[in-house]
């Protein structure tokens, strides 16, 4: 492997291990960009074919069609390079390719038509069934308005084979689901839908077919089943980038549904993800939601109601009346649909827009939260929380925002008590919105709080968390029951997320720690953040004086072989190893880091004997480490034979060894 390569691979395993977001995409052009530029075709084809789905699955449609177009070009002038496998790999992301690339109405429609006859010949040159691809011709023809072509499609769809390209067996009607729900045909939808909506056949699926089937059920009078439709399925997509039309149907729902206060905390929950959309279909579809949300609010009188905003970065924070983002979100999906129309060529989707967000509601209201009067499950604290929710409904009556918003934190807390996780969560979310509209900023505070320790529980909508934990540790004071700076870096350290550095908030921590006095809290914190150093820190020799200050010798083997990893990178070899030798116990991370440290120190003979017993135990944690060692040690001694046969031994090839870092 060259340098370039082996610099290339670390840059991949960096990326890779960055959270989905700006930064890790970023980081994922620069590989490929410099894969390209230094003519490493294979790496780059590699690269991009290992990154297509976490593309998708982020959001970066765009990302994941260029991403595509380069590995399919490489599959096809380079054959030396196609591995088994490539093949398929390439015809299953070619269906998403084919269906999403009319969601930019900047691709001519020719392009797209032309892309799924290259779709179709590729399938039947390699011996595949036309099943996906008849699905796909069906999904591009729905987009257009062509609806009958549609159901052709669909219908052929059906009577073809199905083989291993073909989508799972709850995808596939679920694509039909939309088109019927489009076409009215509401009762076909759930005749077909309802079957499969609590049965997973794959990570999509049912919460998808369930947001599809909540329109179908609403028009066909199926309320409980609409009901138990939304409450399962969106907590499943809610941190998916990917599902912002699938948010839009549920912001519909509740448009629909006199859920206008669930609409609005969906609303503050997603709007930060218009700055960058999946697709400008997504965008559309998405809009298309709000607006009817936000129309209901207008004539119920709430039109000055003032709604929170603020960028996907977090980098600015401000507030617009609900009939101002009503304006910039009905703007907005006309604009969409304009542009679609002008590209098809008729004014399906624009029609299709402004039948959708004229439609009368289909009931006044329809208990969606306990707020609402969904029924609460048993449990001891019931009759208590019932008594709030009536508590609520008069103050809120009496024109006492504030009591009501206050008593929703309440409620939000019994529940919690209770173990009523779902339901605390819906009402924590509704009372941080409550709490910020009549400026109780204290109890807004407790609230966020509250909704962290719910999803951190869970261990779910971590990104939510981060951005919550974020605005606590900005806040000027944190009242009761919100923990200390020092707890909130710390959480905020278990998932810290694009742009923030782990070692860093533990230290930062583990300083105001120091500053209270509280010495066992500073030093297991300090072993936290060592513990999560990767490289070698401009600070490490900083670093490890403040350990060896709070612990001195008493530390476990494996805080004593990442002391001797820094020092060794500080090139004070001969101090990690008088460390290392202080311990001489039979732990594995310490004495193949000393016989490393023998190894770098021209000791080869000496690193090689240390690192054997570890090289015999091939089911060890540490037998890579030793057997690299071992390979290197004899290397250093002109052993090349020797360190050839020792490779055969343990069923290894050197080139394996090239590309392993040890310090």
């Amino acid at each position: 492997m060259t340098v370039a390569e082996t610099e290339l691979e670390q840059m991949l395993r960096d990326a890779r291990r960055l959270n989905a977001g700006p930064a890790k995409w970023t980081a994922l052009d620069s590989v490929f960009r410099h894969a390209d530029a230094a003519g490493l075709t294979e790496f780059g084809y590699r690269a991009r074919m290992g990154s297509l789905d976490e593309l998708w699955q982020g959001g970066e449609l765009t990302r994941s069609f260029l991403a595509f177009t380069h590995c399919l070009s490489v599959f096809d002038n380079h054959p030396d390079l196609v591995r088994p496998g490539d093949e398929h790999h390439l015809l299953w992301e070619f269906k998403a390719v084919a269906a999403g690339l009319p969601s930019f109405p900047e691709v001519p429609l020719d392009r797209a038509r032309r892309l799924l006859d290259e779709m179709e010949r590729r399938y039947l040159a390699g011996g595949h069934s036309l099943h996906a691809v008849y699905q796909r011709r069906a999904v591009v023809a729905h987009h257009l308005g062509e609806l009958d072509e549609a159901a052709e499609w669909f219908d052929r769809m059906a009577t073809a084979k199905r083989d291993g390209l073909s989508d799972c067996a709850g995808c596939v009607p679920n694509r039909v689901i939309i088109f019927l729900a489009d076409r009215d045909d509401h009762e076909e939808a759930v005749r077909l839908g309802a079957p499969l909506s609590d049965k997973q056949t794959c990570g999509a699926q049912p919460h998808l077919i369930q947001g599809n089937l909540l329109l179908p059920y609403l028009r066909t009078g199926r309320f409980a089943e609409a009901v138990a439709a939304h409450r399962s399925a969106y907590p499943k997509l809610r941190e998916h980038r990917i599902r912002l039309a699938h948010v839009g149907l549920h912001l519909q729902f509740c448009g629909l549904t006199g859920n206008t206060d669930r609409g609005l905390t969906l609303l503050d929950h997603h709007l930060p993800w218009l700055d960058r959309p999946s697709s400008p279909a997504d965008a559309m579809s998405f809009a298309i939601g709000a607006v009817i949300v936000l129309r209901r609010l207008i004539e119920a009188g709430r039109d000055a109601h003032q709604v929170r905003r603020r960028t996907d970065n977090g980098d600015r924070q401000w507030a617009s009346t609900v009939r101002e983002l009503h304006d910039e979100m009905l703007a907005l999906a006309r604009r969409h649909a304009a542009a679609f129309d002008k590209r098809n060529g008729n004014t399906y989707q624009s029609s299709t827009l402004e039948a959708r967000i004229d439609a009368d509601p289909v009931t006044g209201s329809l208990p969606l939260t306990v707020f609402t009067g969904r029924p609460i499950a048993e449990h001891p604290g019931r009759a208590e929380v019932d008594a709030l929710i009536r508590a609520i409904a008069d103050r809120t009556a009496a024109r006492d925002h504030a009591g009501a918003a206050r008593l929703r934190l309440e409620v939000a807390r019994r529940l919690h008590a209770g173990r009523q996780w779902d339901d605390a969560t819906e009402s924590a979310e509704e009372a941080v919105r409550s709490l910020d509209r009549v400026g109780l900023t204290a109890e807004a505070m407790a609230a966020r709080w509250l909704l962290v320790e719910l999803h951190q529980r869970g261990h779910r909508h971590r990104e939510e968390v981060r951005a919550l934990l974020e605005e606590l540790l900005a806040a000027p004071h944190r009242p009761e029951p919100v923990p200390s700076r020092a707890v909130l870096l710390e959480r905020l350290a278990d998932d810290p997320g694009p742009g923030r550095d782990r070692v860093g908030l533990l230290l930062e921590a583990a300083d105001l720690h120091r500053e209270a006095g509280d010495t066992a809290a500073e030093t297991r914190l300090v072993l936290n953040a060592l513990s999560w150093v990767t490289e070698v820190p401009a600070d490490a020799a900083a670093l490890v004086s403040r350990v060896d200050a709070l612990v001195g010798e008493e530390v476990p083997p494996s805080v004593r072989a990442e002391l001797c990893r820094l020092e060794g990178g500080l090139g004070l070899r001969e101090q990690a190893l008088e460390r290392a030798r202080r311990d001489p116990g039979d732990d594995g991370a310490l004495r193949t880091r000393e016989a490393f440290l023998l190894l770098e120190l021209g000791r080869a003979a000496e690193a090689e004997v240390m690192a054997r017993p570890w090289a015999d135990d091939d089911d060890g944690e540490w037998f890579w480490e030793a057997c690299v060692i071992v390979v290197r040690s004899l290397q250093a001694r002109g052993r090349e034979a020797d360190a050839l046969a020792f490779l055969a031994g343990h069923d290894l090839d050197l080139s394996d060894m090239e590309d392993v870092y040890l310090d």
